[in-house]
Parts: C-alpha cells; structure tokens; sequence
C-alpha cells in the first residue's frame, strides 16, 4: 500500500482509477482492477485518502483521488475484540480509535456498527492497544486480553512486535510466561474442572508456539516498564475465571 500512496501522490490532481491502475501496473505494484478498488476503497475508509468526483460528460463520473493523510486511522476496543472471538458481554458502543501504520491496516476488516461502517483494527493489534489502554485508563480490561491469549492461537511474532513498538513489549511477555506457569502449575482448588479445561486448552497453543519457535522471542533486552505492574496485579484465580469465561465454563 506504500507503493500505492507513491503513485497517488506522483498523479498529483489527475490520480483518477484508470490513471492509478495504469502507472501501478507499471510499476508492477497492482495489475487487477478489482484489487486495486478493495485498496483504494480501505485507504478512503482509513482516512488515508480522500476522494472526489467530477463530470467527463459519461455516465460514470470520474474519481480522483489525493492524498489526506499518511497513517490510517483503526478501530479497537472491547466491541472490537469480540469480531475477534471474544465471547464475552460486552457494549456494542465499547470502542476507540487510533493512528497506526499501513502494516495494521492490511489486517484491518472492515465492520458495520450500526449505520457507520468501520475499520477493525486486526486481533493482534486490538490485543496490543487494548493492554496499553488498560495500562493509561485503567479500564480493567486486561481480563479480556487474558481470555483471548489463553484460549486462542495468535500471531504471537506479530504481537511481539506491535507490543514493542507501543512500549507494553515486557508486559506482554510477562502475561505469556504467568499463563505458563499457571497452567503447569498445579490445580486452583477453588475450581479444578475449569482449571484442568483451560491448562489442555493453552498447553495445546504453547506446543503449537513451540513448534514455530514463536517462544524464542519470547525474551527480550527491551526494558519497558509500561503495563508491567497491571499484569503483575492479576491473581491467579482472575487469570483462570477469564479463560474460563471465554470457554463457556463459566458465567
């Protein structure tokens, strides 16, 4: 999408469709029209590019498009996490947005929340945001980072990486390591059935880690500190009643 914000910002005033599609295929960027709409379509939708149309005395009129801004806009959020799997009540209204990269935005999926159609940020971006969220507003919602991160496989070299890049690397690392020793540790007496279904459930997606050394990394010399102390204060017992709150074991 870089390579397409090049071509458009090259056109100047006269980025028309048929122009972008002839000077990408060019450049070998794009050479499909169809995908070439899909991308244009999501760098409007993002705030990236604005588009405008005037009369050429055809039918159809002419799109040209330009420039706006350089980084998309996404959308994340409890309400968003739930396109991502979460199964938990949560408000449909729950949601924020932010600036992010054109990496992110070829994740992004595209949502309709109401009349509004938005762009959903991808799992692993929501996942990150959502920590550091937690981590400035304090809105409690790490327990829904849990849920997710130990019930479902992620792209975890992925997470690393936008985890690093908002600051909350070592946090995050740190979640991935306490679901670890909890789950091989022994079983919560307070609820041993759930325990037991949620340590099979993670131990499966450690092994599957393991095999695609996604854990190598694992370890960091980074040394941020923000988020640590939010992933610290979880017990044991929240850790486990998340999981088992996205498993259905519990209400």
């Amino acid at each position: 999408m870089k390579e397409l914000l090049e071509t458009i910002s090259s056109l100047g005033n006269q980025a028309s469709f048929n122009r972008i599609l002839a000077k990408a295929s060019g450049r070998g960027t794009l050479a499909w029209h169809r995908t070439l709409r899909r991308y244009l379509d999501l760098l409007v939708q993002a705030g990236c590019l604005k588009v405008e149309e005037r009369e050429v005395g055809s039918v159809n009129r002419q799109q040209l498009y330009s420039i706006k801004q350089s980084r998309p806009t996404l959308w994340a959020g409890p309400a968003i996490l739930r396109i991502h799997g979460l199964n938990w009540d949560v408000p449909d209204d729950d949601l924020y947005s932010f600036t992010t990269d054109l990496a992110a935005l070829t994740r992004a999926r595209q949502m309709n929340l109401g009349k509004k159609q938005l762009l959903a940020a991808g799992r692993e971006d929501c996942l990150a945001q959502e920590t550091r969220h937690d981590d400035q507003k304090k809105t409690g919602t790490i327990e829904l980072v849990v849920a997710i991160i130990a019930t479902r496989h992620i792209d975890l070299h992925y997470f690393f990486k936008r985890s690093d890049e908002l600051e909350i690397g070592q946090a995050v690392r740190l979640l991935l390591q306490r679901l670890a020793e909890i789950f091989t540790g022994p079983a919560l007496e307070t609820d041993p059935r759930t325990f037991l279904v949620c340590r099979e459930r993670f131990l499966k997606i450690l092994r599957t880690y393991s095999k695609e050394k996604s854990l190598e990394e694992s370890v960091t010399s980074r040394k941020d500190r923000r988020g640590l102390a939010l992933v610290k204060t979880l017990t044991p017992l929240q850790i486990v009643k998340a999981a088992g709150k996205q498993l259905g074991l519990i209400g």
